[in-house]
């Protein structure tokens, strides 16, 4: 069997939801095994990454600049070993891993959403019957290819039920891109505001993403940047924000939002995989792509379409078309649940938003337990359950012996 397993890694994300419950996995199977985290370089990398991982409890944890130098001069870290191993790549750039694998004299092995082929990978894990097919149509021999299923939904399974969750257990995501919080917070906090009065026992919950920067929280909170009709300012004490009507909004690290997920009633969040995360854990969710901002170009978008904003000059205004196209003309759902059921279990409103309007939504949602537990049944249903982890820590300790 395998002496050391090194789990190569990019963000905060990829970490709590793909490295950890791997690293527990391998804990429980096999108590001998090492574990070493491997940080990679990566533009979308916060600089919490190190700490992060060696919260984990892993035998070692080493730097993006370790890293580095490792690659460029062949200087070994001290928390890798030399006895033999496998390189597991949860998340950046899979030639990073796979160099390092080289280098180790171990065999590479990928699990990612995003499908991609490389003929130095032993085995390549993908979530979902489309991934399979498309690491096929990539070039990877069907042999090589192994379908696990959402490593999200362990994480989710996992996590405990919050204390007190209160009625209705609210949970509030203005997104992890300054441009577009900034303007978002004081929506999502006029929301509480207008909702407080009506629902005397609500529990207010904000997952702050670690992307954001304390200039955007406190930009945010302040709502310096009315762009939406009737969004307000907040009054920030540690980590509770109160509206003027005396609603109470939690801020919460990013780390916790499972615990919450699984515990809440509903949440009102903007497009992207934080949507696949709410349907695992069944909850009905409304789901905001607001027209009315100055900067539709910090909007995220599946696919090519996301980076058309890096391009220079013209970048901008041709991002803001396509999120103008996307809403308006194309059919597409906006949640990953929706798309991948075909089915409206999660309330999308891409239009010029309001409080009152985003408000109004909310309560309907709230005031209707029936619609309610319709939406919950048929995501529980639909979406991906646990299992991913132990199938493919399984997979790579028959593998790699």
């Amino acid at each position: 069997m395998s002496k050391e397993a090194v789990l190569v890694s990019n963000g905060p994300g990829e970490l709590y939801t793909w490295v950890k419950p791997v690293l527990d996995e391998l804990r429980s199977r096999s108590p001998d095994v090492k574990v070493t985290i491997s940080l990679i370089p990566c533009q979308f990398a916060t600089g919490h990454e190190s700490s992060i991982a060696r919260s984990f409890g892993a035998d070692g944890v080493t730097t993006p600049a370790e890293f580095l130098s490792f690659m460029a001069t062949g200087k070994r870290p001290k928390a890798l070993g030399r006895s033999g191993g496998f390189v597991l790549s949860l998340g950046g750039n899979a030639a990073f891993a796979i160099r390092l694998a080289r280098r180790l004299g171990y065999p590479a092995y990928r699990y990612h959403f995003i499908p991609i082929w490389n003929r130095h990978l032993r085995l390549l894990f993908v979530h979902d019957v489309d991934a399979e097919r498309r690491a096929q149509q990539l070039g990877a021999p069907r042999e090589r290819v192994r379908r696990v299923g959402n490593l999200v939904a362990d994480v989710v399974e996992a996590s405990e039920l919050v204390e007190a969750p209160g009625f209705p257990h609210i949970l509030l995501f203005p997104g992890s891109r300054d441009p577009f919080a900034v303007a978002l917070i004081p929506l999502l906090l006029s929301l509480a505001d207008a909702l407080s009065p009506h629902y005397p026992g609500a529990r207010f919950v904000w997952p702050v993403s670690e992307l954001l920067t304390n200039r955007t929280l406190e930009e945010g909170i302040a709502a310096r940047q009315k762009v939406f009709p009737g969004s307000v300012a907040g009054q920030r004490e540690g980590t509770v924000i109160t509206t003027p009507s005396g609603a109470r909004v939690e801020m919460i690290p990013e780390s916790e939002r499972y615990r919450h997920m699984r515990s809440a009633d509903l949440a009102v969040t903007i497009p992207g995989t934080n949507t696949l995360e709410l349907g695992i854990a069944g909850v009905p969710t409304i789901v905001l792509l607001p027209m009315n901002m100055n900067k539709l170009e910090a909007i995220p978008l599946e696919g090519a379409g996301n980076w058309l904003g890096l391009i220079p000059l013209i970048g901008k205004p041709l991002k803001r078309q396509a999120v103008r196209l996307f809403a308006n003309r194309l059919s597409l759902p906006i949640s990953l649940p929706n798309r991948i059921t075909g089915e409206d279990l999660m309330v999308e409103v891409r239009e010029d938003l309001s409080r009152d309007q985003v408000a109004a939504q909310t309560a309907a949602l709230i005031d209707n337990p029936v619609d309610r537990a319709r939406r919950r049944a048929r995501l529980l249903e639909t979406m991906p359950g646990p299992g991913a982890t132990r199938q493919l820590v399984s997979e790579i300790l028959v593998d790699a012996r």
